[in-house]
């Protein structure tokens, strides 16, 4: 299915696209060779989708550049960066008569990358090394003169052939009517040996004006790669910056685009036409309310928007499946159902301990304290009464105000139009009528595993 900005653009990056392409129309032109941008985002966040709308819009109107779509990794296997650009450049501008000749030129180079054994040296050279070889002397000594004058015929005769590429390539772009757009996607999956490669052949041999790359990456995973090869003490920024002239972000971590992406998988899963279409009854229908709630709780763990399609589908499930004899299901226990999702995709460890009461009231506190839900005063005091009556309403109050202390949100000494108890009495009507001794998080936990396992 192709994909556009209409059809898929759930954070609402259509905007930024356009805001991309009139940067590169103009800072393209004061380079005298290529310009690289590097779009950075983490694995998961949406770089390949966003890839994939911003291209087709762009060859749906023709007019700003010819674009060329390359997935890195598809081509990792085969261990052959030029080749994998040079044919996808051409699979794409189609130049006819011309192709042919480019495709023999980069074939021998192809040959050099692979190859540097005694059939290539032969061919090019005249030379057979393994003969050369066996004139060395007994005692390990240097071999005939032949064998070093053939190393350097090969060392020029592959010059020549890059030379001549770069020409050729040259005459191809100069000729376009439109300068070239290269999106590269999924570099950062590549072995590092082969990202590197991919990075230096841009670099090297496509340092031609008129051709652009965006160059798609997670920089954490790139600078792993790099450091794999060149040892940890690499200062990847300035390595890597000889290959790119500008680095920007895919701005998908803000709040407005959180919010956007929330409201459009909402409709996809939670709406009552989500669930009409899947023969599905939601017990807990949506409050819009909510969506905000659930953005909270994304930019606290850092959930990404492939992990939010997942924080979805099981948000669905469980909605789709509880039982009216369970509980009386309140706001409360929807927000349980979105906090116990959001443990279980982001850190599995306490998820469990929650999920099977083997968390004290200090770890819970500890977990909850290096998450920003808790900045603000007055709303982290409602996440946090949520969240402890979600789990542990069966503790003593004076304990819960001592958690609520460490938390930072809660002052006894202050002048507090309310008591502590109010607080507390205020959100537990949240979870409406409890019909069981276990904690509401368990139950939520007991659910969701059941989906993991098949038991439902």
């Amino acid at each position: 299915m192709t994909k556009t900005f209409s059809d898929f653009d759930k954070f609402g990056l259509e905007p930024f696209a356009d805001q991309l392409t009139k940067y590169l129309q103009v800072e393209f032109q004061f380079v005298d060779e290529s310009f690289v941008l590097s779009l950075n985002s983490e694995f998961g966040s949406g770089k390949s989708t966003f890839f994939e709308m911003w291209a087709n819009k762009l060859k749906s109107t023709q007019d700003t550049f010819k674009v060329v779509y390359i997935n890195a990794w598809k081509s990792d296997f085969q261990g052959d960066a030029l080749l994998a650009i040079v044919s996808c450049l051409l699979d794409n501008l189609n130049p006819g008569k011309e192709m042919e000749p480019i495709k023999e030129t980069a074939g021998k180079l192809c040959k050099f990358a692979l190859s540097i054994g005694n059939d290539v040296v032969q061919k090019f050279t005249g030379v057979d090394i393994i003969k050369a070889g066996e004139y060395a002397g007994p005692d390990g000594g240097d071999p005939k003169t032949e064998l070093g004058h053939a190393c350097f015929q090969l060392y020029h005769e592959r010059q020549k052939l890059f030379d001549k590429l770069k020409v050729m390539l040259s005459d191809l772009v100069r000729k376009s009517e439109l300068p070239i757009l290269i999106i590269i996607d999924e570099l950062d999956r590549c072995k590092p040996n082969y990202a590197i490669e991919f990075l230096e052949t841009i670099k090297h041999v496509f340092d031609i004006k008129r051709i652009v790359f965006v160059i798609g990456v997670d920089k954490n995973q790139l600078a792993s790669s790099a450091k794999a090869l060149f040892g940890q003490e690499l200062i990847f920024d300035e390595y890597y910056r000889k290959f790119s002239y500008r680095d920007i972000s895919l701005p998908v971590k803000s709040q407005p685009m959180i919010k956007h992406f929330c409201q459009q998988l909402v409709n996809e899963y939670l709406s009552d036409a989500a669930f009409k279409k899947k023969n599905r009854f939601s017990y807990a229908q949506h409050n819009i309310s909510r969506e905000d709630n659930i953005v909270e709780l994304c930019i606290t763990f850092s959930i990404n928007a492939r992990q939010m399609h997942e924080f979805f589908r099981i948000v669905a499930h469980v909605f789709s499946i509880t039982k009216k004899s369970d509980t009386i299901l309140l706001w409360g226990w929807q927000i349980g159902v979105f906090f116990m999702t959001a443990i279980s995709i982001k850190n599995r460890r306490i998820y469990d301990q929650i999920g099977r009461d083997e968390i004290s009231l200090s770890e819970f506190t500890a977990f909850l304290k290096k998450h920003p839900l808790f900045s603000d005063k007055e709303h982290g005091l409602w996440w946090a009464a949520l969240l402890y009556l979600g789990h542990f309403r069966d503790q003593p109050l004076d304990l819960l105000e001592k958690e609520f202390q460490t938390l930072g949100i809660w002052n006894p000494d202050s002048k507090n139009e309310t008591t502590f108890q109010d607080q507390l009495n205020e959100l537990s009507v949240a979870y409406g009528r409890i019909r069981s001794n276990k904690s509401i998080f368990s139950e939520i936990y007991q659910i969701i595993e059941s989906l993991r396992t098949f038991e439902r």
